[in-house]
């Protein structure tokens, strides 16, 4: 593989054939533009159309292949870097198109089908600038298992996944500086911590009250412990809960946790000593439940700086789960996919994650923090237009001039947002209007290339 491939965004594999390679670059470039996973819209002519339906129902083509091009992407641009690898698991439900797919094993309830994806989205733990994926498990419940999680060897049970997660992301980005694996209260597993890889660092939110050596339990011991601080943050929304600002106490420690005796994990270690940082809601509002957040990592944690630090990375997980909304019917709509069977979904949904990914990336960059490249999420061929977009959207106002220098990507998000409907005033523009955006973008950028064609541009 050539530099050249691995350098560019949409390269998704070889497959063993130029031509696929370059199908699949095609594919995956109208779905960061087009911001559709309806084939007959992303191809724009019959002959598209037929190139990408046979590249998805091609059997050389798998989905495995399509994460490993974006994983050795990722773990390019993460090289030297301090990153975070957040992982969670949100689910495809096609209850809408029952009659219509094969193949497709049942999702959360146990009767609508669907899929379930597990993606490891890289970020750069001190700018929280989006870098892509470092892959993704799929999931198709096909049979139903009757024994009990519980009663399951490790191997065979779906939290499995976590585990995979951790032991990816310390394979494909091997040459970061450091790595920290995010996740929430799922995967805080006992294996996870004792056999975690030497360059992953773990930061799990508690799932239960764990016991510790000397026989008290974590949630108690840590609200023993001194208040570091007290200071206000942001809670988001989440289903019936208003977003409001919050006054909570900052507390740490070293916690030495003992393996629960009905464990039935293949791990020889009996304890495992980690930092808990817990964080604590002080008077909330009448009828709301307080904000609790028990975290447990491997970094270590001296003073209160560094206890801060631990919880600015947790709170950067709720990323992915603006991805998983912009999967779904904010953006990419793979819920209404009309492919009908579960191995061409698969290929689809792994590349719309991908493109679901660039709108994500344009949202985090827009404030100009992330300081990156406009190279991490367009070509290079495509500043001219930005230029020209650029003029056209620039208004009379210092709201409306975009603030920041030409050539980064904070530059290009200023502009995408201003096309998907954005005035420069109130609130900055979220996935939706990015998404409204590129669609837009995409239809200038065709009508530029139709008017050069005889420059070559």
């Amino acid at each position: 593989m050539t530099k050249a491939k691995t350098s560019d965004p949409h390269y998704v594999g070889d497959f063993g054939d130029e031509r696929l390679a370059a199908v699949g670059a095609d594919l995956l470039r109208a779905l960061a533009e087009r911001r559709t996973v309806v084939v007959k819209r992303l191809g724009g002519t019959r002959a598209d159309e037929i190139r990408y339906g046979r590249f998805l129902n091609n059997e050389n083509v798998t989905h495995q292949e399509i994460l490993d091009a974006e994983g050795r992407r990722v773990g390019i641009c993460a090289k030297g870097r301090d990153v975070l690898a957040i992982q969670d698991t949100t689910e495809m439900n096609f209850s809408g198109h029952t009659g219509s797919k094969k193949g497709f094993g049942t999702v959360g309830n146990g009767e609508d089908i669907g899929l379930f994806l597990h993606p490891q989205l890289v970020l750069d733990a001190e700018s929280g600038g989006l870098l892509g994926l470092a892959g993704c498990t799929i999931m198709n419940r096909r049979r139903h298992v009757k024994t009990p999680s519980t009663k399951r060897p490790p191997q065979k049970r779906e939290s499995r996944r976590w585990l995979d997660g951790m032991e990816l992301v310390g394979r494909v980005l091997e040459d970061a500086a450091s790595i920290t694996m995010v996740a929430d209260r799922e995967s805080d597993i006992d294996e996870a911590y004792a056999k975690r890889p030497a360059n992953v660092h773990l930061l799990s939110r508690a799932s239960h009250n764990r016991c510790l050596v000397n026989g008290d339990y974590l949630f108690e011991t840590m609200k023993k412990q001194p208040v570091a601080c007290r200071y206000m943050i942001d809670i988001p929304q989440k289903r019936k809960r208003e977003a409001r600002q919050a006054e909570v106490a900052l507390r740490y420690g070293v916690v030495d946790l003992r393996r629960p005796i009905t464990s039935r994990t293949t791990c020889d270690v009996p304890t495992v000593k980690l930092t808990a940082v817990f964080v604590e809601e002080i008077n909330p509002p009448q009828g709301e439940e307080a904000i609790q957040w028990m975290l447990l990592t491997i970094h270590e944690v001296r003073n209160k700086k560094e206890a801060l630090r631990v919880v600015k990375l947790y709170r950067l997980r709720w990323t992915i789960e603006e991805l998983n909304r912009a999967m779904k019917g904010q953006c990419m709509d793979l819920e209404e996919s009309q492919i009908t069977r579960a191995n061409p979904m698969k290929k689809l949904g792994v590349m719309a994650l991908i493109a679901a990914t660039r709108v994500i990336q344009l949202v985090r960059a827009r404030d100009g923090l992330t300081q990156q490249k406009l190279t991490d999420g367009f070509n290079k061929a495509d500043q001219p237009i930005l230029e020209m977009a650029n003029k056209k959207m620039e208004g009379k106002t210092d709201q409306q001039k975009n603030p920041h220098r030409s050539g980064c990507l904070a530059w290009a998000a200023w502009i995408i947002g201003r096309l998907g409907g954005w005035n420069g005033y109130y609130k900055p523009p979220g996935p939706k209007i990015m998404h409204i955006g590129l669609i837009r973008f995409d239809a200038m950028k065709e009508g530029w290339l139709l008017a050069n064609a005889s420059k070559d541009v």
